[in-house]
């Protein structure tokens, strides 16, 4: 056991996994309260006991795969689920057996609305529903209809009110909650996405860096109010000049960043362009694109280095 103990504490297993893990864990420990409780199963005690030791064995999968356990694996999981559970209302011959092979749909609601994009949540649960429906249709007992359109009722509310939680909890943790900009987290990644889509497509990827020239001095003489709202103008202004599909950061106190798919240096050049048209003075900025070997670390570096540069050189001539 204390071997057991080790090798887990051990290993990287993220929420996902232990979530999903729970949610087996959760479907065995019903079915064997079925099969221990039911009497009237038309497909045999075989059946329910098969299907409890598939569940045990898929429960402890994410365990051991841990942070290598991929999140197609929780649909099929999930899907398995549906199809089992409306096979067996299909069949059932008491209204009881068929309730508690859905009690359990909005368990897996919400835990499809948190971990899987709305779409795809929706999309599973639907079908699950649909499957669920056609049994009851096929084997009407007395009064299930109802139950199972309150159950229905349940699981898209547990549906919805986890994705509106995922979705506004992503957005807490990416987005500046002055400017309204993302901000650094993620941001590597999705800089990355856009460097492989760039070498898949042959198109080329801009990164631009923005820093706003002096700002502590402005926030030391003039309070912290007039910088934030020096902020929140200068992001409206990064807003203007951009697409809607272009990524727009704040990236640090006075520091912003652009990602610009599809774009060449001339093209980013005239986007710097209608910035400094828009807001003529009190900022550098720094210019790169994307090479074969980038990542997002190094063609950020390479705008830093850019910024910096012409930092310097304005310090020897304040006039460029």
């Amino acid at each position: 056991m204390r071997r057991f103990g080790a090798w887990l504490a051990g290993r990287r297993i993220p929420p996902f996994a232990w979530v999903t893990a729970a949610a087996g864990v959760v479907i065995a420990a019903s079915g064997l309260l079925d099969a221990i409780t039911s009497t009237a199963n038309p497909l045999g005690s075989g059946w329910t006991w098969f299907w409890i030791a598939v569940t045990i064995v898929l429960a402890g999968t994410p365990i051991a795969f841990g942070a290598r356990f991929v999140s197609w694996l929780g649909i099929a999981g999930a899907s398995v689920f549906f199809v089992v559970t409306s096979v067996q209302m299909a069949v059932s011959v008491a209204p009881v057996a068929s309730v508690n092979n859905i009690v359990l749909y909005p368990m897996f609601a919400c835990y499809l609305g948190w971990f899987y994009r709305r779409w795809v949540a929706r999309a599973v649960t639907a079908t699950g529903f649909a499957l669920s429906l056609t049994a009851v249709i096929i084997n009407p007992l007395d009064a299930l209809l109802l139950t199972w359109f309150n159950i229905l009722l349940a699981s898209v509310f547990c549906l919805e009110a986890a994705g509106y939680l995922r979705s506004r909890l992503d957005r807490e943790i990416t987005t500046d909650p002055l400017t309204g900009l993302l901000n650094r987290s993620g941001l590597d990644a999705r800089i990355d996405l856009e460097l492989t889509r760039a070498a898949r497509t042959g198109q080329s990827v801009a990164v631009v860096i923005v820093d706003l020239d002096d700002f502590k001095r402005v926030n030391d003489e003039r309070g912290h109010a007039e910088g934030d709202r020096r902020l929140v103008e200068f992001a409206s202004a990064l807003r203007a000049i951009t697409r809607p599909y272009d990524l727009v950061a704040r990236i640090g106190g006075d520091e912003f960043l652009l990602v610009l798919p599809a774009t060449t240096e001339a093209e980013a050049g005239e986007v710097v362009e209608r910035l400094h048209a828009s807001i003529p003075r009190g900022w550098s900025f720094g210019l790169a694109v994307a090479r074969p070997d980038d990542s997002a670390h190094t063609i950020r570096d390479r705008a830093d280095q850019r910024l910096y540069a012409l930092k310097a050189s304005r310090k020897q001539d304040p006039a460029r």
